[in-house]
């Protein structure tokens, strides 16, 4: 499987496959690229499809690395694989990675399609949006036990009971049994970045289209963030799939491809 080791001394796995325009898909905390599997096969037919492992994450290895470090090391993992222009999908906490990807390489940016990301994680009095900090603090300290079971929790938490109830489920759960479980030193380190990140002043400076697709029933990012975002980004195309979670990519793939196609063609 492909490998690609950067300046930060990470060896980030990486797979592509497909031929046509690219799009890059980015994972989000304590995931991998094999969560996009359903959207590889889509995609595939008719895109170059790149999906990768953030560091600590799936097959790529872990050093401290900043949110910033993380965007140049994707941008050299770009320019190794001759992608002069692409189209960025993200998801949750890779959604920070990818605006911050677009401040280093707006020009060869065509589309942004974020699913369960905003530009703030962190909640506050004047931000109805993310988590609450102190629960940030006690997942971080719990994975100082036990933490592959507190981040199975914490995954399960991010789904609607009607999804953990869908056939869907079997699935996603044979696919998180299968992969490697995340490195804890990485879900530590993401999490900080979780909680430190602003990157609200960054919306007004992105001019290529973006669409959020959001669950309808989903907690991090409720509907009130979504209206938020509209006021500050009038042209974004903001989308909902109704009786999802956080991770709809997963739990109501069809719907959501549809969705993301219909973007990157319209």
């Amino acid at each position: 499987m492909p490998h690609i080791t950067t300046a930060h001394n990470i060896q980030w796995h990486y797979e592509h496959s497909g031929s046509g325009e690219a799009i890059v898909f980015i994972h989000g905390f304590g995931g991998s690229s094999r969560w996009w599997w359903q959207q590889k096969e889509f995609f595939e037919k008719a895109h170059h499809v790149i999906t990768l492992d953030l560091p600590g994450h799936g097959e790529s290895t872990w050093q401290q690395i900043s949110l910033h470090e993380m965007a140049m090391d994707i941008r050299h993992i770009l320019e190794a694989l001759n992608l002069s222009q692409i189209n960025l999908v993200a998801s949750s906490f890779g959604g920070l990675l990818a605006m911050e990807l677009y401040r280093l390489i707006p020009e060869h940016i065509s589309r942004i399609s974020f699913v369960g990301a905003i530009p703030k994680f962190a909640r506050s009095s004047s931000y109805p949006a993310g988590l609450d900090i102190e629960k940030i603090h006690t997942l971080s300290q719990q994975f100082e036990g036990n933490y592959a079971s507190i981040l199975d929790i914490f995954f399960r938490s991010l789904l609607t009971m009607k999804e953990r109830e869908s056939p869907a489920f079997k699935s996603i759960k044979e696919l998180r049994q299968a992969e490697n479980l995340p490195q804890r030193p990485a879900l530590k380190a993401f999490l900080e970045i979780l909680e430190k990140a602003d990157l609200r002043d960054r919306l007004s400076s992105m001019i290529c289209p973006v669409q959020f697709i959001t669950g309808s029933d989903d907690y991090i990012c409720p509907k009130a963030v979504m209206e938020w975002i509209q006021e500050h980004m009038p042209n974004a195309r903001l989308d909902f799939i109704e009786g999802a979670g956080h991770l709809p990519f997963l739990t109501k793939s069809e719907q959501y491809n549809e969705l993301v196609q219909n973007f990157f063609i319209n």
